[in-house]
């Protein structure tokens, strides 16, 4: 009896040690997101055991985890199986930061606010420890645009139907983002959600589909400054552009019949840092053989 009982202080008192130990912090890169977007945060585990560290999977189960309730205090439950954490050795003293899309296995697409802590297994001796926890508010855009489109063979899918749709939300109090969306026109299910950029409201965004059915999207996101997105069938973004306006100069989308699409007008970026006197004219050095010399 009297070993258990010193069995049982040891545990406790080690326990504790390692809460001091070890300083973990939860950290949101942002406290509002929209419905289906990727949350995303930082943890920060420091070591201050005065020895190297191994956090690694126990008996199956990943050394990280998450604990997530909604605005009435239900506990959310995760809609697919742990995924894994890679292990990770802590020297004495050092400091480990490991990005986390926290709603890759918990659905948190319902509007309101969730409460959100990290638990992390310390397998030495077999105990969890929680970070203190963040509060997310998850809301959703007002909707601007959208389409249906097939997806053609040769990619992934090919024969479905896939809609694409923009929406606009306010980051705070005046800044305001462009948003795309992605989803399953067949089933319903969102696929991917992210944002395009800062967006201004005195020019509408002007978007073109092309013969791939990949989205164009030109939006003026600060003074005078545009970014040209194209996005694939995929939903991801396949290349994305600065263009700039001067004067009357303004970058536009225009399509072709043949379904081809480009930005016409505006200045890109290298060509921003071109000195007129090097874009208009040329050097005597560069004259066609056969000119005559005045």
């Amino acid at each position: 009896m009297k070993k258990l009982f010193s069995l049982f202080v040891f545990l406790l008192l080690a326990g504790s040690q390692v809460h001091a130990q070890i300083q973990a912090e939860l950290k949101l890169d942002r406290s509002l997101y929209i419905a289906h977007e990727p949350i995303t945060a930082t943890l920060t585990i420091v070591n201050r055991a005065g020895q190297d560290l191994i956090f690694g999977d126990t008996n199956g189960m990943s050394w990280l985890d998450f604990s997530i309730t909604d605005n009435r205090g239900h506990l959310i439950t995760p809609v697919r199986r742990g995924l894994n954490e890679r292990p990770i050795v802590l020297s004495a003293g050092q400091t480990y930061k490991h990005k986390v899309v926290i709603n890759k296995r918990y659905p948190m697409a319902k509007i309101g606010i969730y409460r959100v802590k990290a638990s992390i297994t310390f397998p030495q001796i077999n105990r969890v420890f929680d970070t203190k926890p963040v509060s997310v508010q998850v809301t959703d855009g007002q909707s601007m645009w959208s389409q249906i489109v097939g997806v053609p063979q040769g990619y992934p899918g090919a024969g479905t139907y896939r809609e694409y749709s923009l929406m606009t939300y306010y980051h705070g109090a005046r800044n305001r983002a462009l948003y795309f969306r992605l989803k399953n026109s067949d089933s319903g299910q969102v696929l991917k959600t992210y944002p395009l950029g800062d967006y201004m409201e005195v020019r509408k965004p002007q978007y073109l589909i092309d013969r791939q059915n990949q989205l164009h999207v030109l939006h003026l996101s600060a003074p005078k400054v545009y970014k040209y997105t194209i996005i694939g069938v995929d939903g991801d973004p396949v290349r994305q552009l600065s263009y700039f306006e001067k004067g009357t100069n303004r970058p536009i989308l225009k399509g072709t019949e043949y379904g081809e699409v480009s930005v016409v007008g505006g200045f890109t970026e290298e060509e921003m840092k071109t000195p007129y006197e090097q874009s208009e004219f040329r050097r005597l050095s560069e004259r066609p053989p056969g000119m005559p010399n005045f």
